[in-house]
């Protein structure tokens, strides 16, 4: 089974070589890795270069704007793996982390994607060493994506809804369109595309799955300023809100949009306030923007759920068009770390500090 590793970068040359680093060393081989470097990025571009003179599996392009989808969309036109892997630029891959995917591959004709822990590494113990989740990857009632991935799961392999990016594989067959939904760019590290592919395997009958076993150390590098989302005032979080309700119409059920959108107006959170935090971040940051805040990201709200809902009627025709998919198999693990190499602590002594 052949597998391709697809790599967006900007400005962490440090990154770019720890992973291309442990990519590099896996126990089973990849056919196939490709490096999309950023717009105006000459240093990284450099350092991919200089690992391709050494690696014949590495092919390196420049992404035309400064934005993930766009680069993963750049790198699976061009994969021609099965099995298309998407890692981040400041992860770090055990030995074995090819082989966890080719074993569960080859054992579960209908896993459609594949994914795993990332274990943080920011120095900070909560986040460091969190306990284990109950739920991890989930579509909660509410309509509210519960992730935790960084967590791990109490039951593990688990079905779940969405896996997170950094440690992200799918089957090609299980995602024909491999694309991205082109609606989700704007620039930075855009939130959604990881919703966009699980929600469409699924939709072909296949499952999802979320392995603790299978983990990356994720050094969480720190994004471009236009990307920033320490700022609650940045354009960041009202595309995020534009992804999240795009998402939601898109994939989710009426219900779940509405009281997604209802609990993100009235109550909302630290960094998207509603109505209540609005409120309560008065205090803290003396403006009053802060109370203008719940009706802009409601009016972007209105207008992700609206595009979302003509994308989603797209698929449906699709749907009905085509001859009706069999019906989606009960999930059961067929593999194990038996057949897909020795367990790895992440602090095993190849592990870089």
């Amino acid at each position: 089974m052949n597998i391709s590793i697809i790599i967006p970068t900007y400005c962490r040359t440090q990154d770019l070589r720890r992973v291309l680093d442990s990519v590099f060393r896996q126990h089973t081989p990849v056919a196939e890795v490709v490096v999309v470097v950023g717009p105006g990025d000459a240093e990284s571009l450099a350092v991919a270069k200089e690992w391709q003179a050494k690696q014949s599996a590495l092919l390196v392009v420049q992404a035309e704007r400064p934005s993930v989808v766009h680069a993963i969309n750049r790198g699976l036109a061009l994969a021609t793996g099965e099995v298309l892997c998407l890692l981040d630029d400041d992860v770090w891959l055990p030995e074995t982390w090819a082989g966890r995917v080719t074993a569960a591959y080859t054992a579960d004709a209908q896993l459609g994607a594949f994914g795993g822990r990332d274990r943080l590494k920011l120095n900070q113990p909560d986040c460091d060493n969190p306990p284990l989740a109950k739920v991890v990857g989930r579509f909660r009632w509410n309509g509210a994506l519960q992730g935790n991935h960084h967590c791990g799961a109490v039951v593990s392999p688990v079905q779940v809804d969405v896996i997170k990016g950094c440690n992200f594989s799918f089957r090609r067959a299980a995602f024909p369109a491999m694309q991205v939904e082109p609606a989700l760019e704007s620039q930075g590290a855009e939130v959604g595309w990881e919703v966009d592919i699980c929600q469409r395997v699924i939709r072909a009958g296949y499952h999802v799955v979320y392995d603790n076993e299978h983990y990356v150390l994720h050094y969480a590098s720190p994004r471009p300023e236009y990307d920033d989302r320490s700022n609650l005032f940045s354009a960041a979080w009202g595309k995020r809100t534009y992804n999240e309700s795009l998402m939601t119409a898109k994939y989710r059920s009426r219900r779940e949009l509405v009281l997604l959108g209802l609990g993100s107006f009235l109550i909302g959170s630290r960094v998207q306030p509603g109505l209540v935090w609005g409120t309560l971040l008065l205090a803290k940051h003396r403006s009053l923007r802060v109370l203008g805040l719940p009706w802009h990201y409601a009016r972007i709200f209105v207008q992700g759920a609206s595009h979302g809902l003509r994308l989603r009627q797209s698929l449906d025709d699709d749907a009905r068009r085509a001859a009706p998919a069999a019906q989606a198999p009960v999930f059961s693990p067929q593999y194990s770390a038996a057949n897909s190499g020795a367990h790895e602590h992440p602090e095993s002594p190849q592990a870089p500090r």
